[in-house]
C-alpha cells in the first residue's frame, strides 16, 4: 500500500472551502494530492514507505483508514454528514483524467496540495482519541511450519489419518476455490435484502455483496450476472441525487469483482464489510451469539474467582 485514500463525497463549493481553509490552518492532515471526483474530492495521503499488505495487517489498516474517514467526512466538508462511506482499503478510485459522473465535460483532476509524505503514526495523531493499535502492523508474517511429515504424524494423528492415510483433501470445494460452500437460501436471502433494505449509497456494493455470497453458495457466474442486472430498474428509483444516478456502467463495474481473485473476494467480503458498506444491518449467527456468550460468561467467572 502506497497510500491511503480517502472519498468524501456530496462535497459542494462551500464544503470544499472549509475543506481546504482546514487544511491550511492545520485542523485536518493535509493530504498529498486532492482529486476532484465529480461530485467529492479523493484525498491521497502518500506514504514515506510502502505497507506491505500481509493479511495480519488487513483489518488494523481498515480500521485506521475508517477513523481518518470518519475524522475528514464531518458536518464541515460533506452536505451529508451522517452517511459517510466506509470502505477498505483495496477499494478502487475513478482514475485522474477519466470521465466523471457528471459527464465527458467534467474529467477527473488532480491537484497537489504538498510534497508531505506521512507514516501510520503521524495519520493516527492527526485523529483526536484515535485508538487503533498499529502494534500488529509490526508482528511478523507466520512462517510455514518446519514440522516433518513423520513429527506430524505423532503430533497431529486425527489430522494425519484424514489427510495422509485417507487422502481428503484440503480445501471444502475445488469448484469455490477452496472456500467453504454455503446453502443457496443465503444468496436468495441477500437477493431479498437488495430488495427491500439497500438505499442509496449502498447500491454498488450490494451488487458486489452479490457477487460474494454468490460465490459462497456455488452460484454460477451466469446467473449472478443475470440477477444483478435484474436489480438495476429497482436500485435507479432509489436514485435521490440527480447527479447520482444508477447505471448499468455500475452494474457492469460491480461485477468486475467476479473476474479478480475468487476465493479472495468470497472471505474479504465479510459481515461487517458488507455492513459497513451497503448500510443493511446483519445480524450474526446464532453459533457466533453462543461465542460471544461464552466469552462473557467466562469473563464474569475469573472476575469472581
Amino acid at each position: 500500500m502506497f497510500a491511503v485514500v480517502v472519498d468524501v463525497d456530496y462535497v459542494g463549493k462551500q464544503q470544499l472551502k472549509n475543506l481546504l481553509k482546514q487544511f491550511g490552518n492545520g485542523v485536518q492532515l493535509r493530504p498529498t494530492y486532492l482529486v476532484s471526483s465529480g461530485k467529492g474530492v479523493h484525498l491521497y495521503y502518500f506514504l514515506q514507505e510502502p505497507v506491505q499488505l500481509y493479511r495480519n495487517r488487513e483489518e488494523v489498516l481498515a480500521e485506521l483508514k475508517e477513523a481518518l474517514i470518519r475524522r475528514l467526512w464531518n458536518d464541515t466538508s460533506s452536505i451529508r454528514p451522517d452517511s459517510p462511506d466506509i470502505i477498505g482499503i483495496y477499494q478502487g478510485f475513478r482514475c485522474v483524467g477519466s470521465q466523471s459522473k457528471l459527464g465527458v465535460d467534467f474529467p477527473v483532476k488532480a491537484y497537489k496540495l504538498s510534497e508531505n509524505r506521512y507514516t501510520l503514526e503521524d495519520i493516527k495523531a492527526s485523529i483526536p482519541s484515535c485508538k487503533v493499535d498499529l502494534a500488529p502492523l509490526y508482528e511478523k508474517p507466520r512462517r510455514k511450519s518446519t514440522v516433518t511429515l513423520e513429527e506430524a504424524k505423532e503430533l497431529y494423528p486425527e489430522w494425519y489419518e484424514k489427510r495422509i492415510v485417507q487422502g481428503e483433501p484440503k480445501q471444502k470445494s475445488k469448484k469455490q476455490g477452496g472456500t467453504w460452500v454455503c446453502n443457496e437460501a443465503l444468496y436468495e436471502w441477500w437477493k431479498r435484502k437488495i430488495t427491500q433494505e439497500v438505499k442509496a449509497g449502498g447500491r454498488y456494493f450490494s451488487i458486489m455483496a452479490l457477487c460474494s455470497y454468490g460465490l459462497k453458495c456455488g452460484i454460477s457466474e451466469q446467473k449472478i450476472r443475470r440477477d444483478a442486472y435484474a436489480f438495476l430498474d429497482h436500485l435507479e428509483s432509489l436514485t435521490e441525487d440527480e447527479d447520482n444516478h444508477f447505471s448499468r456502467e455500475d452494474v457492469k463495474d460491480a461485477l468486475r469483482a467476479l473476474k479478480g481473485d475468487r476465493k479472495r473476494l468470497s472471505t474479504i467480503a465479510s459481515r461487517e464489510w458488507i455492513e459497513d458498506n451497503t448500510k443493511v444491518t446483519i445480524p450474526a449467527n446464532k453459533r457466533n451469539y453462543r461465542k460471544q456468550e461464552a466469552h462473557l460468561y467466562l469473563a464474569r467467572r475469573k472476575k469472581r474467582i
